[in-house]
């Protein structure tokens, strides 16, 4: 099969959807199959458009970058031709409306779609939803995200995809309170698992002052990525030193990644000083994550419980198999009882299932059995 991706930004390391697309190719190419992908609102590139091949894991992945700055008929010209060259029997829309658009209100996307790419059957992936989901959310959000669905139902509408899918079970249910009926792809770790750097392990140890052979005496936890706002990193630790105190072992603290809140981290640093080491590695290369996770005991999600779905940092923590400490949460009523049963299921499902071969196989299956057998209904 021929496979084109179609996403917003493909900036290496600086967009989470291109990143997605780029590594879900490279599995498709590892499958067998070709890939490529078209950034059709590329807010990374200067030049006003770039064909050019990218690299995930040594294999190659023809692109194709369209310039936010270029109008937006003549990208969709350009894109056009692309698609013609390549001729692909399928293509695949990574969704994101803030992608697309800088607030998030990509009117006329799936008008534009739809003259190049009629006749050729489409996936649609929904990453990302709409503001205002709740009763809770504020109203500035609530008009927003009315116009936000409305395009949305309109982009299934003119693209009539045969397959629709969203990475959690929050999304499907929002989906479906539009009558868009998606099925669940799950998301993979964003970080490998890699074999485990014993050079630099070992002068992790030496920074936090711990001898090879006092390592059990040590119960080391730790932060990777981001923290959300709400993030109640005081009790999650505190809890976890007194847990650590009552089988007499010391507790660590490491933050690696971009872990965006400083202040917050010498707060507790400071806040902790004589009872808990910190560490703050700042942002480290993939490989050198995997062995971070490695090291670890325990992780701490700065993401909320009812997000873990759409979180390729909680899913990296999964496949690598830790415990995942929750340190946040934010309630959405609607839909807090179907989501806390789909995250108990999360929790359960094996260290293996959250690989990109994992999924992208899944990705695969679904696009070779939709060509068998009727697929998910779209609109209702």
């Amino acid at each position: 099969m021929k496979i084109l991706f179609i996403c917003p930004s493909l900036e290496e390391g600086s967009d989470g959807v291109g990143d997605y697309a780029r590594r879900m190719s490279s599995e498709v190419i590892r499958a067998g199959h070709h890939a490529s992908i078209i950034a059709l609102n590329d807010t990374h590139l200067h030049p006003h458009h770039q064909e050019r091949i990218q690299y995930d894991r040594g294999l190659a992945i023809r692109v194709l970058r369209l310039s936010s700055r270029l109008p937006w008929g003549e990208r969709i010209v350009l894109a056009g031709n692309f698609i013609r060259l390549i001729r692909p029997d399928w293509i695949s829309l990574q969704y994101v409306p803030y992608g697309f658009q800088k607030k998030g209100l990509p009117f006329g996307l799936g008008s534009s779609l739809k003259k190049i790419t009629t006749g050729i059957p489409c996936h649609i992936m929904f990453h990302e939803m709409w503001v205002g989901i709740t009763r809770l959310s504020p109203l500035k959000h609530k008009i927003y995200g009315f116009f936000q669905a409305r395009i949305a139902r309109d982009l299934v509408e003119k693209l009539n995809p045969k397959i629709i899918t969203t990475s959690n079970r929050l999304y499907q249910l929002v989906l479906e309170n539009k009558h868009i009926k998606a099925g669940i792809l799950p998301l993979f770790s964003n970080i490998s698992l890699m074999p485990k750097d014993d050079q630099f392990a070992d002068s992790v140890y030496r920074q936090l002052g711990i001898a090879p052979h006092e390592r059990q005496h040590h119960v080391v936890i730790g932060l990777f990525g981001s923290l959300y706002p709400g993030c109640d990193l005081e009790s999650t630790i505190r809890e976890q030193y007194l847990s650590a105190l009552a089988v007499s072992k010391k507790l660590v603290f490491i933050a690696f990644g971009r872990i965006g809140a400083k202040e917050e981290y010498e707060k507790l640093k400071t806040q902790f000083e004589s009872e808990v080491t910190f560490a703050n590695l700042g942002e480290l290369p993939e490989a050198k994550v995997s062995t971070m996770l490695q090291l670890l005991d325990k992780a701490i999600s700065g993401t909320p419980r009812q997000h873990y779905g759409k979180s390729g940092v909680y899913a990296a923590m999964k496949l690598h198999r830790l415990e995942v400490l929750t340190s946040a949460w934010s309630s959405i009523p609607e839909y807090d009882r179907e989501i806390s049963d789909y995250n108990d299921f999360l929790e359960e499902r094996p260290s293996e299932q959250w690989s990109t071969q994992f999924v992208s196989n899944e990705f695969l299956n679904m696009l070779v059995n939709s060509n068998a057998k009727a697929t998910v209904p779209k609109l209702t």
